[in-house]
């Protein structure tokens, strides 16, 4: 396993000085957020290219801009936005990238799958075209987006996996759903990306049986991917560098 950190920690800063943060932490790999981009197109991802490349940091995975879909005319908005975070992952030479469903939970099921069909349809050949997998995240309870457990996620993988798609699975929103052993017992096999947290995505300060036990199954499915430590913007840096420390250890032992 590969520990990793979610640039979207340092948002709020420019992507120069948020690679340069990352890199005072002593971190080598990454996942980029599209949310630290400050104008999505097509050409800022020229810019991106080339502050990682002198950065020296590893992109192992890239996580899409999301629009959770709350009307069926805001789907050309979120292929928009799914499209051009390809355009990012392929430039930047990502082989995985996370997505969310892009689908309000409030839609009635008819609409919902409908909106999937049509924002999925034009993504997964445009995936397939510049060679990234799609890894599709299990959401938060509080999310606005639709696919916290199996029997959401099997709806939306029905629709939208064309046999390819992988699985982001994120351990902070699987302790807030309580489905950390559904989800790891219908697609531990499918895990590609791990996005790790404690609850509320607060940082790991000591290992607990729960991550433990996490750890070990993951390991028992064969996983060799990303840990990427998706933790709020809020954390203080002495935080971070204890939360790296912490699983450098555990990885260690995995």
């Amino acid at each position: 396993m590969k520990l990793s950190l979610s640039n979207g920690i340092f948002s709020k800063l420019s992507l120069t000085k948020n690679f340069a943060s990352i890199q005072q932490l002593g971190f080598q790999n990454i996942e980029f957020n599209m949310k630290t981009v400050k104008k999505e197109n097509d050409t800022a991802v020229y810019v991106a290219k080339e502050l990682l490349d002198q950065s020296g940091l590893n992109c192992l995975t890239l996580h899409s801009a999301v629009l959770h879909v709350k009307d069926p005319v805001e789907v050309h908005r979120a292929v928009y936005y799914g499209k051009i975070s390809l355009e990012f992952a392929q430039k930047m030479r990502v082989p995985i990238m996370t997505v969310h469903s892009n689908i309000s939970k409030m839609l009635p099921k008819p609409i919902r799958e409908s909106c999937l069909a049509e924002i999925f349809s034009g993504l997964n050949d445009y995936a397939n075209k510049h060679r990234v997998k799609l890894a599709l995240e299990n959401l938060s309870y509080t999310s606005t987006g639709f696919g916290k457990n199996v029997e959401q996620l099997e709806e939306v993988l029905g629709i939208i996996d064309d046999g390819r798609m992988g699985i982001t699975f994120d351990f902070c929103h699987a302790l807030e759903t309580k489905q950390t052993k559904n989800l790891l017992e219908k697609y531990g096999r499918r895990v590609c990306n791990v996005h790790m947290a404690d609850k509320a995505h607060k940082p790991f300060m000591k290992e607990t049986p729960e991550l433990t036990e996490f750890l070990e199954t993951l390991q028992g499915y064969g996983y060799e991917g990303p840990i990427t430590l998706e933790i709020k913007h809020s954390t203080p840096i002495e935080e971070i560098a204890k939360t790296k420390a912490l699983f450098e250890n555990l990885l260690k032992k995995h």
